[in-house]
């Protein structure tokens, strides 16, 4: 019976870092020159060097099991910069199976969540620390980060929703989120 009261598998900080800690948590991160096919000017993501667009921290206990039903929870964190003026962000994704949905949850910082059917309706949005966003899973969706501090933000999804980026990296999305003297801009793709 001395067995029967355990620490938790994992840990979610909500103070100042909101890092993801515990058992079978993986960590994985992507450089802004590694961002290819993400934004406009692929050229200035060179001005960026080693410099970490964003890392992600996944626990996911059945990990390679891609079963409907089994979730994970991540946490994305996107530093603030801007490349040629675009804010920063994420590759964005479709699912494989869109039968699939996801939760995200602001934890730290601001920016947009982006959803696109893939037609016509295309809608935003606001990231803030405490917002609640339902993910139709029919729906590509990214995540920019338009503040000044690191952009945190939580998700509960099923692994067998297989991410599908390149969908993305072909077609794009049809605006585009710029920062320009202070101000956020929204530009239609042509």
């Amino acid at each position: 019976m001395e067995n029967f009261v355990r620490e938790p598998k994992g840990i979610q900080e909500f103070t100042a870092g909101c890092r993801l800690m515990g058992r079978e948590v993986v960590d994985r991160q992507k450089l802004v020159k590694e961002c290819t096919s993400v934004y406009k000017n692929e050229n200035a993501l060179k001005e960026h060097g080693e410099e970490l667009a964003y890392w992600v921290s996944n626990q996911n206990f059945n990990r390679g099991n891609f079963v409907k039903g089994n979730l994970q929870w991540g946490i994305t964190y996107i530093n603030p910069f801007t490349v040629d003026g675009e804010c920063a962000m994420t590759s964005g994704h479709y699912h494989g199976d869109p039968d699939c949905d996801e939760y995200y949850y602001g934890l730290k910082g601001s920016g947009f969540l982006l959803f696109w059917d893939g037609a016509d309706d295309f809608y935003v949005e606001k990231i803030y620390p405490g917002s609640l966003h339902y993910i139709n899973g029919h729906y590509a969706h990214r995540i920019i980060n338009s503040g000044e501090e690191i952009l945190a933000v939580a998700a509960c999804s099923l692994p067998a929703s297989r991410q599908d980026h390149q969908s993305i990296r072909e077609h794009g999305f049809p605006y585009r989120c710029y920062k320009r003297n202070g101000e956020i801009i929204w530009e239609k793709q042509e």
